[in-house]
């Protein structure tokens, strides 16, 4: 028997460590990249476009610097994560696994302590998981 959780995932960038001890954990419900619009958005002039891509990329880097904040080692989303927060988490060493299914995101919460998260804006430090002992990614095989 093993204790903790094993999945079958890598880090997203790599450069990110895929080796740390006593990791602060925190988890996410929401992804961290540029919404993909839904309905018909009409946009006449390449300005327009410009502005609106702006627009996203300073919320992706808004909701990057909350999470920083909080000094965590390792960030899991049930969603994507974009290039732009890659390139911010990996400056400030911290590594990110995306696109974990919801039930495996429920067992890592349970296991390091922390609360699952849908607003990066309203992380507090309590729903940061601190009863991980070992992070590691392993190859298995070939």
């Amino acid at each position: 028997i093993i204790p903790g959780v094993i999945m079958n995932k890598d880090v997203v960038h790599s450069a990110m460590r895929r080796r740390i001890e006593n990791p602060r954990v925190i988890i996410l419900d929401v992804g961290l990249e540029i919404n993909k619009t839904t309905g018909n958005v009409k946009i006449e002039k390449a300005e327009e476009f410009e502005e609106t891509m702006k627009l996203e990329e300073e919320n992706v880097r808004k909701m990057v610097m909350d999470i920083i904040k909080l000094k965590p080692d390792l960030v899991i989303t049930e969603k994507g994560i974009s290039d732009e927060a890659q390139h911010f988490f990996v400056k400030h060493g911290i590594t990110a696994l995306r696109r974990l299914r919801k039930s495996i995101n429920d067992r890592i919460a349970r296991a390091t302590g922390a609360t699952i998260v849908n607003r990066p804006e309203e992380l507090q430090e309590s729903d940061v998981g601190t009863q991980c002992t070992l992070f590691t990614v392993e190859k298995i095989g070939d």
